[in-house]
């Protein structure tokens, strides 16, 4: 998970895409950083925007290397963070009886699954849990 901080002062072009409900921004200028090609959920969009209108600083969680906004916070205001897809955590549950499954039968093999499987998704649903610990309201 990455955190950037800092006074929102722009925020480019965005693209919508109705169907995934996610907001594509060309580019988000937040502190000294420009960022380019991110995405955010469209709930958590109206909050973004907030950012904008305020001298406060903003605060933005990135996920999938600073790729996509996970959470944003203006000022001291509450922290809002976006929702996980239902058929992620059903995915995770079946990666977790499957990799069970395979221990019992070849250990090489699940670890191999149990790497992989950690890799694809497990950073993203820890840094969902990490975020929504530290406080905030979920959108």
């Amino acid at each position: 998970m990455k955190l950037i901080e800092g006074r929102l002062t722009r925020l480019g072009e965005s693209t919508v895409n109705m169907k995934n409900e996610v907001v594509k921004y060309s580019l988000i200028q937040i502190g000294d950083k420009t960022l380019t090609n991110v995405m955010i959920d469209r709930k958590l969009n109206n909050f973004l925007q907030d950012g904008v209108e305020t001298e406060k600083a903003t605060q933005l969680w990135f996920l999938n290397g600073g790729k996509i906004v996970m959470g944003v916070q203006v000022g001291d205001d509450t922290r809002y963070y976006g929702t996980i897809n239902p058929f992620f955590y059903f995915a995770m549950l079946f990666n977790v009886v499957f990799t069970c499954i395979v221990f019992t039968y070849q250990p090489l093999g699940a670890l191999a699954w149990a790497v992989l499987i950690y890799a694809i998704g497990g950073r993203r649903w820890l840094d969902y849990r990490r975020v929504a610990a530290a406080g905030g309201m979920k959108v």
